[in-house]
């Protein structure tokens, strides 16, 4: 059984997946992949929908959020058996769509494939999967030698990321990057 590789576009960022329908009228639930889910149910106009060879556009008839979830209507899925079958394809969004970020907020697509490196600028590895957790995230980060350690984006670990640069700094604490 092989594993699909999730494809990272440059101008396109993933923001929900299709997680199923909801009713019978072509309704699909969306788990968001954002912690402002409400400002894209104001802002946005349409969705891209990963498909084999390309995208399609999916225009928003409605989009609103019940316990968490988005419930998306869109023009071109009309009934229950064709929401089904979307079931866990990927929705994108020109990155000219994302939410304006503040001085201190990067997006988390921006933090894979990161470089990781202390503050003497001493390569450390680099960031290979972002887990969520209840107290926020912790970045994998993949050593040369090919061992991984853990690093928590809370607390006094994680210095600063340089998004021109995709650097993430640390100052690790003992013990950190021994397995």
């Amino acid at each position: 059984m092989s594993e699909k590789k999730e494809i990272d576009y440059p101008d396109l960022t993933w923001l929900g997946t299709i997680i199923g329908p909801h009713g019978v009228q072509g309704e699909l639930k969306v788990y968001p992949l954002t912690d402002d889910p409400d400002f894209y149910c104001k802002s946005l106009k349409s969705f891209l929908r990963e498909q084999a060879k390309g995208f399609e556009t999916i225009n928003i008839q409605s989009l609103k959020i019940h316990k968490g979830i988005w419930i998306l209507k869109c023009k071109e899925c009309g009934d229950r058996n064709l929401a089904e079958s979307w079931k866990k394809l990927r929705l994108l969004v020109n990155d000219k769509d994302l939410r304006p970020l503040g001085d201190d907020e990067v997006f988390l697509h921006q933090i894979k494939g990161a470089i990781v490196v202390d503050s003497l600028e001493k390569l450390l590895g680099e960031v290979v999967e972002i887990i969520e957790t209840g107290a926020g995230y912790v970045y994998t980060v993949q050593q040369p030698n090919g061992e991984e350690f853990l690093v928590p984006s809370s607390g006094n670990i994680v210095q600063f990321f340089d998004s021109q640069n995709k650097k993430l700094v640390i100052d690790p604490i003992p013990g950190l990057m021994e397995s």
